[in-house]
């Protein structure tokens, strides 16, 4: 291990040995700031059932950092050691509800962090993540077929497998898998319909493919989007997502979407043990995509429980492959980042991770340290590509 690996080590060990303690002295017995994040800045600040206009008005926010120690044995042995911090996320919103029936929802991106790449670190408003009206078609026009169908319209945030289901203010690993962010769209402006009955909820969407960092009118390019959740009566849950992207092959796919891809997940409890196991398969597109068409496939096994009331364990074994030489990519935090090994791109035919880490849970989701080291290996049409990355990250939100 060389020695910025030695340093940064030492640093993240320092960093969480010392806050952590810290934390659980202010925060076990649900101290001010805690309340603060869950209670008080979380509330509406204004609510009246009763008014014609404006029934209620709430703020929203979370604020994400994070630090990384990747060391690459790269193709031919070209390797490298790299440190990093990154400013991940920082995002102001609010929602209100007007008219009895209507909830608008915004909110945006502050922070653009290009550092980890070799660029600038810039605050300021970026672009949106989400922007939606919402209402109840049924309780809105009366019911019948419509009833307890709830529409959407705007930017969407467009739910491709069980991991991007779970927001990032809640996930349980610093990054999610590579496999899950093969499926994950970016922001789509589109309309969404959902419904629930018994133990069944369902959501179809249409979305523009168009690439904009704010709302889409262009309609050119379309996405088709299909979930399906089922509660069985074990207490287990089943998650099936599907998207289809007419615009593949076409100018009109500027997001640049693969063909289709499906996403199947079983989430269960065994012995303490909260249990996620979830599978992908799509078509990257065969039309001029080259050695990046072609079928993907991946796998993701992921376990948590607590070890304290406010510690958590969390292992997660992840897989993808594909038929062409570079059909599959890992993430690109922080293997396709700015170092100086040859990592082919990030892109190959396989990819394996194995990642472990404790979160601990100042105020619930609401403060929480995660940490976690993550061995990865990646085949590459030039050779083979190995890393070890050490993570910690700090998480809030009210």
């Amino acid at each position: 291990m060389n020695k910025p690996k030695q340093l940064t080590t030492s640093i993240l060990a320092a960093l969480t040995t010392s806050a952590l303690p810290a934390l659980a002295a202010d925060g076990s017995n649900g101290g001010d700031w805690c309340r603060l994040l869950t209670e008080d800045l979380g509330s509406p600040i204004y609510s009246n059932d009763d008014a014609m206009l404006i029934q209620a008005v709430k703020f929203f926010g979370r604020a994400q950092v994070q630090f990384a120690s990747t060391d690459i044995d790269g193709v031919n042995g070209v390797d490298d050691s790299e440190t990093f911090d990154e400013f991940r996320r920082f995002r102001l919103g609010t929602q209100v509800q007007i008219f009895k029936h209507f909830k608008l929802k915004a909110n945006a991106n502050f922070v653009s962090d290009g550092k980890p790449k070799g660029g600038s670190r810039d605050f300021g408003y970026q672009s949106l993540d989400v922007a939606l009206i919402s209402f109840d078609a049924g309780a809105l026009l009366g019911g019948g077929a419509l009833d307890g169908v709830n529409v959407s319209v705007g930017r969407h945030k467009v739910t491709m497998s069980n991991e991007v289901h779970t927001s990032s203010k809640k996930i349980k690993t610093v990054e999610r898998s590579a496999v899950a962010n093969k499926v994950y769209p970016a922001r789509l402006s589109g309309i969404t319909l959902e419904k629930s009955k018994d133990n069944f909820s369902g959501t179809l969407g249409v979305f523009s493919t168009e690439d904009t960092p704010e709302l889409s009118g262009e309609t050119d390019g379309l996405a088709l989007y299909a979930n399906g959740s089922w509660e069985l009566q074990s207490g287990d849950s089943l998650i099936a997502d599907f998207l289809y992207n007419d615009a593949h092959g076409t100018p009109d796919n500027e997001v640049g979407l693969y063909e289709w891809a499906v996403a199947l997940a079983y989430l269960t409890e065994k012995n303490g043990w909260d249990i996620l196991l979830q599978g992908t398969l799509g078509d990257n597109g065969d039309d001029g995509a080259g050695e990046r068409g072609g079928n993907f496939w991946g796998f993701v096994a992921m376990a948590s429980r607590d070890l304290t009331d406010k510690i958590e364990a969390v292992v997660r074994y992840s897989y993808q492959g594909a038929d062409e030489a570079e059909g599959i990519a890992t993430n690109s935090r922080y293997l396709r980042r700015n170092h100086d090994a040859d990592v082919g791109g990030g892109r190959g035919d396989q990819h394996h991770s194995i990642y472990a880490g404790l979160n601990y849970y100042a105020c619930g989701h609401n403060a929480k340290i995660m940490t976690g080291i993550e061995l990865e290996t990646l085949d590459t049409a030039g050779g083979d590509v190995d890393a070890l990355t050490l993570w910690l990250a700090l998480r809030t939100y009210f």
